[in-house]
């Protein structure tokens, strides 16, 4: 089988991005914020640099790390038929972005800061929508005090998706009470170790920190079996280079001293290799997702990921404001191609605007329809013999044509986009579009789904003893 993926590093390349990557460790450092982590790494094999602030790691621990770390990561659901198990053969999984603050209605302009009621409704969408795979909690519960914002946030995407959820924590504490509050689902904390309903995005903070409240929860999800994603999000030209190279070996050092912080937190724990990157807009100090190089990032830190044997995080997915100047799904499906094509496990970014400050129903729906064609391109395509067909081709050349083939009758149907897809077939494209007329559509499906009756995904006593809970925090 031939996948479609951007292959953008060479074997030499990748050596030397891991050798820089190493010497920034050793030589460099990272800052930890938090006194604990660093006599935990300082007992690793780590050492306190000439200054007596940064962690210097070698290239031993590093090692030992990788060895430690899984290759193959669960990250389960409520409904075990929406498990993800991690790398799949090169699928890409996606979900929706995060953590939005504002609720956009693209349709009339109106917007409005978000709240649990919101959530609640992007987690029914979510739930819903087969093109989209696992959750993240799409804005904040802005209503909420913001010692358990993240987790009422926790609490209601479990009320309303029987997806896995992928959220974080901003302290060791938050960390423990959200581990507190999934393991409700799961009877009890062991038993979410063995089956990980969700998982945790610790973000270094660029250049080569850790801030004390993210990885000090980062140890407390490793020591959980909570699967941590690393998700560097470093801005070229503000945070990091202003050269791809550059900031690709500072992400790969980011993401490998988070890695032997969560080995040296617990050995075997589930790490995923992750990046947010993209250039700055050094005109306004602004991250630039929509930047021309921002997939060569993400193409970049994927292959980096994959020569570790990791599994990655590195795609971002979905149409931001460009929903707004496109008719057609099938116009739309153009800007997501080349985020498709990353060598990555998992994506998200869905239903996300302005940079991911704002969110949108309509936009959640059409991201998720432009998705299920834009990854006909990044599907399986057969190049075995009998696919290839010698024979067909041979006979023909000599005494007809394709179209009368048995070759042609048995297979078009797995060839061809158009055939499956109305939006993919020509006299579709041909159409004139109605300006808005994808998100007018989206629209209404969206308001539909919402509208109907749903039922929480939780049952009475798991409900009871989440509001317990709930109660007891606030």
């Amino acid at each position: 089988m031939a996948r479609a993926k951007i292959s953008f590093l060479d074997d030499a390349e990748i050596s030397r991005v891991h050798a820089t990557a190493l010497r920034l460790l050793d030589e460099v450092g990272v800052l930890v914020h938090s006194e604990s982590v660093c006599e935990m790494l300082e007992d690793a094999g780590a050492r306190r640099g000439k200054d007596g602030v940064r962690i210097l790691i070698p290239e031993d621990l590093v090692n030992a790390a990788l060895s430690a770390a899984p290759k193959s990561i669960l990250l389960a659901a409520m409904d075990e038929s929406q498990d993800i198990v991690i790398p799949d053969g090169g699928r890409l999984y996606v979900a929706n972005g995060g953590e939005g603050v504002q609720m956009v209605n693209l349709i009339t302009g109106d917007r409005k800061p978000s709240t649990s009621a919101d959530l609640r409704n992007f987690a029914i969408l979510v739930d819903t929508m087969p093109q989209i795979d696992f959750f993240w909690p799409m804005v904040g519960a802005l209503e909420q005090p913001v010692h358990i914002k993240e987790v009422v946030e926790l609490r209601t995407a479990l009320e309303w998706t029987t997806k896995h959820i992928q959220s974080g924590a901003i302290t060791a504490e938050q960390a423990r009470d959200m581990i507190r509050v999934a393991s409700v689902l799961t009877d009890g904390i062991e038993n979410l170790a063995k089956r990980p309903i969700i998982s945790a995005v610790q973000c270094p903070i660029s250049p080569l920190t850790f801030e004390k409240g993210l990885v000090e929860a980062q140890v407390e999800f490793a020591r959980a079996g909570i699967p941590v994603v690393a998700m560097s999000a470093s801005v070229a030209g503000l945070t990091s280079p202003v050269t791809i190279s550059g900031t690709v070996a500072q992400i790969t050092a980011e993401n490998l001293a988070s890695l032997v912080i969560s080995q040296t937190a617990s050995k075997g724990a589930p790490f995923i290799f992750s990046s947010d990157s993209s250039p700055g807009d050094l005109t306004t100090g602004s991250i630039d997702y929509g930047a021309l190089e921002t997939p060569m990032f993400r193409a970049a830190a994927g292959q980096m990921a994959k020569h570790y044997g990791l599994p990655k995080m590195v795609a971002g997915i979905g149409l931001e404001n460009t929903s707004t100047k496109i008719s057609t799904i099938w116009e739309g499906m153009h800007y997501m191609t080349s985020h498709a094509m990353v060598e990555s496990d998992l994506a998200s970014g869905f239903g996300g605007l302005d940079q991911a400050v704002g969110a949108s129903y309509e936009q959640l729906v059409l991201d998720a329809w432009t998705w299920e064609l834009a990854r006909e391109l990044v599907r399986d395509f057969d190049f075995g013999e009998d696919a290839i067909s010698f024979d067909t081709i041979k006979s023909a050349s000599l005494y007809g044509n394709f179209l009368s083939k048995r070759h042609t009758s048995q297979r078009f149907r797995n060839e061809a986009a158009a055939i499956r897809f109305v939006d993919c077939s020509h006299a579709e494209r041909q159409k004139a579009g109605e300006r808005n007329g994808a998100l007018i559509r989206a629209h209404k499906e969206a308001s539909r789904i919402i509208g109907e009756p749903h039922e929480p995904k939780i049952n009475a006593d798991q409900a009871s003893e989440l509001d317990r809970l709930i109660k007891e925090l606030r």
